[in-house]
């Protein structure tokens, strides 16, 4: 076995895995207050839907005939599915910074750790060459390793960086754990024909159709042949349009209701594997102490705590965006959750 470090280094690296564990002090509405204060996206698409709301409002007073009227409602409708999509983006946006910077430090610690190992066997590795005991080729197997990991802790550092800038971009917040925020707690409630009746690509579909109905109703009895024509397929394409948009939106409850639920099951299974991960290395750490184990194998149990730490973030991420595209969809602004 080699040598193991004094015991000053052991705890510095058992603080080193304490350190990380995800803090969440936040909540989403905060983070997203931050964000909204600090990037004018957000604030434009406010902007955008209460012109479009004062355009349609416009539109309705101004009609002459009920067509007009259906198309300045349609135009709101269309600017509001708009919105709903750029808000949601806007929201995975956010939480990705923030996770993605909560990746890159557990990154860059496993990194560290994985340098000292790769120090370590070097030491090793050059007492052993000049006493003859390893081949020249192994000697230098050791030393790419050395230098691989070296190269990997200084891409670890600069994509930590780059992950911090991103979230001070996006948020106006420096990074630190305090920003991951609370798992909220969510329970699908809405019927299927609740989440029909509140489809926003159905609704634009059911509008178009509407248009194209009296779009039909308004032509002249003296319209050609080929103009009626030509109206009554687009009658039948909004037909089939509605049809596709009633069928996509049942599909996408069973599919958003199914998304929820496994995401919260994976999130359980990541959270009971995080678990485990910390009793098997405070283990390694007893055993290190007393002198059975490597300092490199006790570093190999912190890096296995850091991976499960990193599946339990990639868990907790799908499932809010999860949980804010079903909020999306119910018409209802998933910032605060």
């Amino acid at each position: 076995m080699r040598s193991r470090g004094s015991l000053l280094l052991a705890l510095c690296a058992l603080a080193l895995v304490c350190s990380a564990a995800p803090v969440a002090a936040g909540t989403l509405e905060e983070l997203f207050t931050a964000a909204a204060k600090s990037n004018q996206d957000y604030a434009v698409y406010k902007l955008d839907l209460e012109i479009a709301d004062l355009k349609k409002t416009k539109g309705e007073i101004e009609a002459k005939i009920e067509l007009d009227r259906v198309n300045a409602q349609y135009t709101y409708v269309t600017s509001l599915a708009n919105y709903r999509s750029l808000v949601l983006s806007f929201y995975n946006k956010v939480i990705d910074a923030v996770f993605d910077a909560a990746t890159a430090d557990l990154d860059d610690q496993s990194a560290a750790l994985s340098l000292e190992n790769a120090k370590e066997d070097k030491t090793y590795a050059d007492v052993r060459y000049k006493n003859g005991l390893i081949s020249e080729d192994v000697f230098k197997e050791i030393g790419i390793a050395y230098d691989t990991a070296a190269s990997d802790k200084q891409l670890s550092e600069y994509t930590l960086q780059d992950a911090k800038d991103y979230v001070r971009f996006v948020s106006g917040l420096e990074w630190s754990w305090d920003l991951i925020p609370e798992i909220p707690s969510f329970e699908p409630s809405v019927t299927l024909e609740e989440w029909v009746a509140k489809d926003i690509s159905l609704e634009e579909a059911n509008m178009a159709k509407n248009i194209q109905d009296l779009t039909t109703a308004s032509l002249a009895t003296n319209t050609s042949v080929y103009d009626r024509r030509i109206q009554e397929t687009e009658n039948v394409r909004a037909d089939v349009a509605v049809t596709n948009a009633e069928s996509n939106a049942k599909r996408s409850y069973e599919s958003t209701l199914s998304t929820i639920k496994n995401s919260a099951a994976l999130l359980q299974i990541r959270k009971d594997e995080y678990t485990l991960k910390q009793t098997l290395y405070q283990e390694a750490q007893r055993q290190f102490e007393n002198g059975t184990l490597s300092l490199s194998d006790k570093n190999e149990k912190a890096i296995d705590v850091f991976s499960a730490q990193q599946n339990l973030l990639t868990a907790q991420k799908s499932y809010i965006e999860a949980v804010a595209s079903y909020l999306s969809a119910m018409g209802e602004t998933p910032l605060g959750l």
